[in-house]
């Protein structure tokens, strides 16, 4: 099914613990945020001197992130790799970059994507299957947008079935964005595929590494969108403290693996938790689980109320999707969980 997406949407995000605290002022403290998809374990980078907060971002440092990305992204030159101030911004610069009459987007998804064009005053449609997107391919001056994985589902396409739709795209001129944002620990990015003339890759550094708050994305390209992104950031886009932090943590194998096998492992540990419970897993990736079930809207109440913060949906009131916990504290959120079902029965 295909259909126009007219009207102007309301952004709900993950976080946003505020909102939380004034909805259930009487919540047990101290809040748990499972409401987002990033890692619980951030990256411990050795400090910043005191004399790089106070100096201007190093161009050389910037040059250099953009070497180490392109190397941990599988890109094979720099050249079609840009740093910007966190993966969002490149998000609300795509309709300035691309010239498009309609944009398709594989849908349900991360709902800035759809924002983002509207804003621009760009038909938006929406589709619910990669040959429906395809479709649309065919058409003059279109862009296609696929989350993978997808966000909130986790909905994965293999290299192979991106690469076909990219080959239809590509032959009608049309350019093709593919958002990595949860990419890193599922380990199928598409950024060997560059350059290529119609491909556009998003990453995301602050969601692996636990470190949201430097503000770091990455944007994959082939080098003439490259330079004119460059050019709309403008200089010292990235702060001096993530060009340091990045450089980091992006060589850094052993960590990353550490991660990975720890996610993998308390991601199991919750679908067990659900399924126990006769919940359907609907999917996720090394950050987040969507579950659901059919008193979704009175788990998410009875958890917040518990001072566990998860996500909810406007448009699925059975969907809930669960951000992962410090291991430190699995044992409040597993007794809160256990505590509704028990009691629901």
């Amino acid at each position: 099914m295909v259909y126009n997406k007219v009207e102007q949407i309301t952004m709900i995000h993950g976080g946003q613990l505020q909102e939380a605290k004034r909805q259930f002022p009487h919540a047990v403290m101290p809040w748990i945020d499972l409401s987002t998809g990033i890692n619980p374990y951030a990256y411990p980078f050795v400090p910043i001197s005191s004399e790089r907060w106070a100096e201007l971002p190093n161009m050389q440092d910037e040059e250099n992130l953009r070497k180490i990305a392109a190397i941990a992204y599988g890109v094979r030159d720099e050249n079609y790799a840009a740093a910007a101030p966190g993966t969002q911004i490149l998000i609300s610069l795509l309709p300035y970059i691309f010239q498009a009459k309609q944009v398709c987007i594989l849908c349900p998804t991360y709902m800035e994507h759809i924002k983002t064009w509207q804003q621009a005053g760009v038909k938006v449609y929406q589709v619910k299957s990669l040959e429906a997107l395809m479709r649309f391919g065919s058409q003059e001056q279109t862009i296609g947008v696929v989350c993978n994985p997808n966000n909130p589902d986790g909905r994965l396409f293999s290299i192979e079935q991106i690469k076909e739709a990219l080959v239809h795209f590509g032959q009608f001129n049309n350019h093709f964005v593919v958002d990595e944002a949860f990419m890193d620990f599922e380990g199928q990015g598409v950024g060997k595929l560059l350059p290529h003339p119609f491909l556009t890759i998003l990453r995301s550094f602050g969601k692996t590494y636990g470190l949201a708050g430097v503000r770091l994305g990455f944007v994959l390209s082939n080098s003439d969108h490259i330079q004119k992104i460059r050019q709309m950031l403008g200089p010292w886009a990235v702060s001096g403290a993530a060009l340091q932090i990045s450089q980091q943590a992006l060589q850094d194998d052993a960590w990353f693996l550490q991660s990975q096998q720890q996610l993998a492992r308390q991601v199991k540990q919750l679908d067990q938790l659900f399924l126990r419970y006769g919940c359907k897993v609907i999917g996720g990736t090394h950050l987040f689980r969507l579950i659901e079930y059919i008193k979704a809207q009175e788990l998410w109440s009875y958890l917040a109320n518990h001072g566990i913060w998860v996500r909810k949906f406007d448009y699925n009131n059975q969907w809930l999707r669960f951000g992962l916990s410090h291991h430190q504290e699995w044992d409040r959120v597993q007794k809160v969980i256990q505590g509704y079902f028990e009691l629901s029965c």
